[in-house]
């Protein structure tokens, strides 16, 4: 049986992978005309971003338990 600890950080890569491959989706072949595309793609490199500081602040914190 998989660890929760695993699956939780199975999970967190698998939204950071998702969010940047959103993002660069967006860029590259947008879904909506002008400026909405550009913003889709922003908000999900940001959330990408937000998900890396998490899964490192929950590596540090694993290594403590």
């Amino acid at each position: 049986m998989i660890s929760l600890k695993t699956f939780h950080l199975f999970f967190v890569i698998a939204s950071i992978i998702l969010t940047i491959f959103y993002g660069v989706f967006e860029i590259q072949t947008p879904s909506n005309p002008g400026i909405i595309s550009y913003v889709l793609s922003i908000t999900s490199f940001i959330c990408s971003l937000a998900l890396l500081t998490y899964f490192i602040s929950i590596i540090k914190k694993f290594r403590n338990i």
